[in-house]
């Protein structure tokens, strides 16, 4: 090897360490050492570093600490070996804290967890100064109660009466079909704070209940969801259209939006008229890709449905299931809210509202339970003094602090305060507890 190839080789390995500061490792390295000599060094620390580093949580990132270890000494194959040993024993529960070494090795998994939180640093200045700071952390609490805020606790009462509300028109709708009837519960305003809560009721009353997820973030007016089995789901699971398509239940498709706009029209989540879309391509399957045989069940403008025909997420889905959707009869799309107006405002579509028709004709309806009205001498004092949406978005609400230090097992964080999980389901039981006052028990 020449000597300008050596030192190629050199700056190549040098770099494909990624440090910080590739001149000051390359000074050390090279240190009583000619060029030749850093490269076989720098060889069997780079293999060594392709053995650990998978792409996973857990590998090691050379600092400077850990840079002047390696580089001390010829024998760089002993205090790889050493780095090894010390890894195995901070994975085996035996962290010194009080050892710079251990510690450093445990920089890259502190960097990759910064990733994933928000209020953690990501210039790598304010990350080392928080990673040279950490302590030894206490044990984690696990004795957490969460317990509602006086305004959060007062929201609740309109929360369940929204529920009431989509409890009641269930069983009226249950009482006036022979048909199955499926709630769907929207992941995750409609599931968490609506179908989750009536659950006790609804499966003592002969419904199925179904979550699933159609997201409104990133939804236009011709989105069509399209399950996938990784990265992405939005839609229904193949299970459930095969079920659609041998019972066809009834489906009665829940949940809330913001209260946005809802002054002249009722309003439905985008991601429900991203549902509605799905079902045409359900139904244009049955009809043998007939539109004039189910355009005027869409409850869509007619030139909607051509357009979305022809749009490349309505040809991705009907390839999908088509294989599990039979000719057949097909639904119908009709919308549900506790103050249906004359229009619905679908996303951003402005249709003529179709009310629910009682009966055993296949039907989807498209049901918003949200009270939006805070104004009005009909409306009960609990109306008057709470919030359409209070709880969307919980996370906003009450989220957990994740407390970054070191433990048994290296690098370890523990949670501080009430998690939002925890957070949901005290609203969850709230609700519970005024569904059974005003309902009584399930």
């Amino acid at each position: 090897m020449t000597e300008p190839a050596t030192h190629t080789r050199l700056i190549d390995l040098i770099s494909g360490l990624r440090l910080d500061s590739p001149e000051e490792a390359q000074a050390q390295f090279t240190r009583g050492r000619s060029e030749a000599q850093a490269v076989g060094l720098l060889e069997e620390i780079a293999d060594w570093l392709k053995q650990v580093n998978k792409q996973n949580h857990d590998g090691v990132m050379l600092t400077p600490a850990l840079i002047r270890f390696l580089a001390g000494g010829d024998d760089v194959g002993d205090r790889i070996a050493e780095l090894a040993r010390l890894r195995a024993e901070t994975r085996a529960g035996r962290f010194d804290a009080n050892n710079e070494l251990q510690r450093q090795l445990e920089y890259r998994r502190f960097c990759t967890e910064a990733l994933s939180h928000r209020d953690w640093p990501t210039e790598k200045p304010a990350q080392r100064t928080l990673f040279d700071s950490f302590q030894v952390l206490p044990p984690q609490q696990t004795d957490c109660t969460c317990t509602l805020s006086d305004e959060d606790a007062h929201e609740v009462k309109r929360a369940a009466l929204e529920a009431k509300g989509l409890l009641d028109f269930l069983r009226e709708f249950r009482a006036h079909t022979v048909r199955p009837i499926t709630v769907f519960g929207n992941d995750r305003y409609g599931r968490v704070y609506l179908v989750e809560p009536l659950a006790p009721y609804l499966a003592s009353a002969d419904f199925d209940l179904l979550y699933e997820r159609v997201p409104s973030h990133a939804s236009m007016r011709l989105t069509v969801p399209h399950y996938a089995e990784r990265f992405y789901r939005s839609g229904f699971a193949p299970t459930v259209v095969r079920e659609l398509n041998d019972r066809m239940p009834h489906i009665v498709a829940v949940d809330v939006c913001s209260p946005r706009a809802t002054e002249n029209y009722t309003k439905m989540a985008r991601g429900l008229r991203d549902l509605v879309n799905w079902f045409m391509v359900f139904n244009h399957i049955r009809c043998g890709g007939d539109r004039s045989q189910y355009e005027v069940q869409s409850g869509l403008p007619f030139d909607n449905i051509a357009e979305l025909t022809k749009w490349w997420q309505f040809e991705v889905v009907r390839r999908k299931i088509k294989p599990w959707v039979d000719p057949g009869s097909i639904y119908s799309i009709c919308h549900w809210g506790p103050e249906l107006m004359d229009e619905v405002l679908m996303g951003d579509l402005v249709v003529p509202a179709k009310p629910v028709i009682f009966g055993d004709e296949p039907q989807v309806v498209v049901a918003n339970p949200g009270l939006y009205r805070t104004e009005g001498d009909d409306l009960t004092e609990v109306l008057r003094t709470t919030h359409p949406y209070h709880f969307n978005d919980p996370e906003k609400r009450v989220c957990e602090t994740i407390v970054p230090g070191f433990g048994d097992y290296g690098f370890e964080t523990r949670v501080d305060g009430f998690t939002t999980d925890e957070y949901v389901q005290a609203v969850q039981d709230q609700i519970g507890q005024e569904l059974r006052q005003l309902v009584g028990d399930p």
